[in-house]
């Protein structure tokens, strides 16, 4: 098939993650692939780099009739079968570009859980543009579907994120203990993320307060960056923590992240999908999430990790010092984590449903 992804987005982040793993997914099963996205952005230099096509584009408005016209000449050009948008604004417009280019399949996803609006542009661009949605998650189908009654609910295909598992089952390849000077015997705790309030970052804070009192020889290892920095460094001063918290920054290598800790805590407030839970879960590590947005569909509480409620740092601590306490239980979940990986949120298995889902739209 001849597949254009569609990414306005300038900054880099989750829902780029998946559109460069998917692309080069589906590459590699033969199919013709290009990626059309702002020129100079992040995304941009990762896909040129990966070897995806690159179609660079400068968006402007909603309906702007040159950035329709140059969509509906590339597409007509490279002959395009499927085009799959990523954001409301790119369905709007290359979804009009695809109907002049004489495109039959155009399928928006929806990576996060926000409601559509219920206006004429949400229901032109749903109802008369759009051919099938993606939804990754059944928390996020029904948020789409929550001010959207207009929306037949059969239109909307749920597929999960997937991973490729092979490289979290190989040894690490680097010790990122030894690099961060933590002690072997010394429990790991572990976020991978954005710095900022969504992801409950004071929270998680507040919860290492009180873990740290009972173990006081646990790390934490916050990796990523984000507009909370200056905060969590300074509430490392006001605590004294030391180098008890560690901020390396973005970490492109996450295997080597999810091998090297004992836990992750993700104590989001709403999340788009959380696939560093899944990460962890592949690694066979533990995580500690909360029972919002799509957590409770990657996560089992008290099988492969605990869901706790939103805000609720007391509880995040608990769990943790109790499987910090518990190697074997922390092992149980890890295999069982592992299991769940394997029998829903394998890349083999999420570009099997894409392949079914494009090639039922072509026709």
């Amino acid at each position: 098939m001849r597949i254009l992804f569609i990414n306005s987005i300038q900054m880099f982040g989750g829902g780029e993650v998946w559109m460069l793993r998917t692309l080069r997914a589906l590459q590699e099963r033969g199919h013709q692939v290009w990626l059309c996205c702002r020129p100079g952005t992040e995304l941009a230099k990762r896909a040129v780099a990966q070897g995806v096509p690159v179609k660079l584009l400068a968006f402007r408005g909603d309906f702007d009739p040159i950035t329709i016209a140059r969509l509906a000449w590339f597409m007509k050009q490279e002959r395009i079968e499927v085009v799959l948008t990523n954001m409301d604004k790119e369905l709007r417009l290359g979804g009009i570009a695809a109907k002049i280019a004489g495109v039959q399949a155009v399928i928006p996803r929806r990576g996060i859980d926000y409601p559509l609006k219920n206006r004429w542009r949400y229901r032109l661009a749903y109802n008369v543009l759009a051919t099938r949605v993606i939804a990754n998650s059944e928390a996020t189908k029904q948020a789409l579907l929550l001010k959207a009654p207009w929306l037949d609910p059969k239109r909307i295909e749920v597929i999960y994120n997937g991973i490729d598992m092979q490289p979290f089952l190989q040894p690490s390849g680097g010790c990122l203990r030894t690099e961060w000077s933590i002690p072997q015997e010394a429990p790991l705790l572990g976020f991978v993320g954005q710095l900022d309030k969504r992801k409950g970052i004071e929270v998680l804070l507040e919860a290492f307060d009180r873990i740290y009192r009972q173990i006081p020889q646990v790390r934490l290892a916050l990796v990523g960056r984000g507009p909370l920095q200056g905060m969590i460094e300074s509430e490392v001063r006001r605590k004294n923590w030391g180098d008890a918290i560690l901020l390396p920054g973005f970490i492109d290598d996450v295997i080597d992240v999810m091998q090297a800790i004992d836990i992750l805590l993700l104590p989001s407030l709403w999340e788009g999908f959380g696939i560093v839970l899944i990460e962890a879960m592949a690694a066979g590590k533990p995580a500690i999430s909360t029972n919002t947005s799509s957590m409770p569909e990657i996560i089992v509480d008290g099988q492969t990790g605990y869901l706790v409620p939103p805000g609720d740092a007391e509880m995040v601590a608990n769990r943790a010092i109790a499987l910090l306490q518990n190697p074997e239980l922390r092992g149980q979940f890890g295999r069982a984590g592992r299991e769940r990986v394997i029998e829903l949120f394998t890349i083999e298995r999420m570009i099997d449903q894409l392949e079914n889902l494009f090639q039922g739209e072509k026709f």
